[in-house]
């Protein structure tokens, strides 16, 4: 089994309420960390003032699962097996103060016991401008947070396992090749993982069309959940000629085979592949003009020479 402990933080904004409010700004969006069972990881993240003035920023936690697939957190004050990392997340101070203009690392720890299951873990920490217990006794909610998620997986036992469940296009058009990739992911494992890889579309003869990253955003898919990853290849905006040049220098014509190749974990491998038809209708009229013009010219010089 693969071993390892790595932390992910990104960033994002949790807004708590419509009214007007500044979200902190924090920095970096991704920290990787390892360790091992019984073992105390020391990290910590910027806060960033971009006001005029000293701006006191208060620290808390806070408990997300994943929200249908679309890899977004649904933040919830209840807290599952998961999220049992909030309890093991431990802060010198639990308010920073920053000055104008300026900005302030906060360091935090992660205190790992030594009885725990292998796997995932993960939780939130937030940072507002306003003490958490202000905020929740205030019926509007007036306070904007932003929340850094922290994913924490512990060596061990670790199954690294995904299953690649379906892979589609949506064509906007049938003369190209442009549309929406989507394929869907469910993750069988312990442990959060992020697929690697590209979607490569082969023409008729064999030629490469385009090559796509499957996964430009480095999304991750948590344990026991599934998730959807769309790709855009989008069309340029083209004239009908340029349209038509596009279909003859790639010969995009005929059966097109879109092919997904993935890679994950430590040698995990998927793939699949969507098949479909292009009429290049641009390119067609194009050669039905340039046949007629040179036809019309040689009847012109046959009618001349009889």
């Amino acid at each position: 089994m693969k071993k390892h402990l790595t932390t992910f933080i990104c960033t994002l904004a949790l807004l708590l309420s419509p009214l007007f409010a500044h979200a902190a700004a924090v920095s970096p969006s991704v920290i990787e960390l390892s360790s091992s069972l019984g073992g105390v990881i020391d990290s910590s993240f910027t806060i960033f003032n971009t006001g005029a003035s000293e701006q006191v920023y208060f620290l808390d936690l806070l408990a997300f699962e994943p929200n249908n697939e679309d890899g977004t957190p649904m933040f919830t004050p209840e807290a599952s097996d998961q999220n049992e990392l909030l309890s093991w997340i431990d802060f010198p101070v639990r308010e920073a103060s920053v000055p104008a203009q300026s900005k302030v690392e906060v360091p935090f720890n992660v205190a790992v016991p030594d009885d725990v299951a292998s796997g995932s873990y993960y939780g939130a920490i937030t940072v507002s401008t306003a003490p958490s217990d202000i905020v929740a006794s205030n019926g509007a909610m007036i306070e904007a947070k932003t929340a850094i998620l922290v994913f924490l997986t512990i060596e061990g036992e670790t199954i690294e396992k995904l299953e690649l469940l379906d892979f589609a296009l949506e064509q906007t058009d049938a003369s190209h090749p442009f549309g929406l990739f989507s394929f869907r992911i469910q993750n069988q494992g312990n442990v959060y993982l992020a697929p690697a890889g590209e979607i490569r579309l082969t023409g008729l003869f064999g030629q490469t069309i385009v090559e796509l990253d499957a996964n430009p955003t480095e999304g991750r898919v948590l344990p026991g959940s599934t998730r959807t990853f769309t790709v855009v290849y989008e069309s340029p905006d083209t004239s009908w000629l340029q349209t038509a040049g596009y279909q003859l220098r790639h010969l995009a014509m005929g059966p097109v085979t879109a092919e997904l190749q993935l890679v994950y974990g430590a040698d995990g491998r998927m793939e699949a592949t969507w098949s479909f038809w292009m009429f290049p209708s641009e390119l067609i009229n194009v050669v039905l003009v340039v046949v007629a013009i040179f036809l019309l010219v040689f009847l012109r010089k046959r009618k001349r020479n009889v």
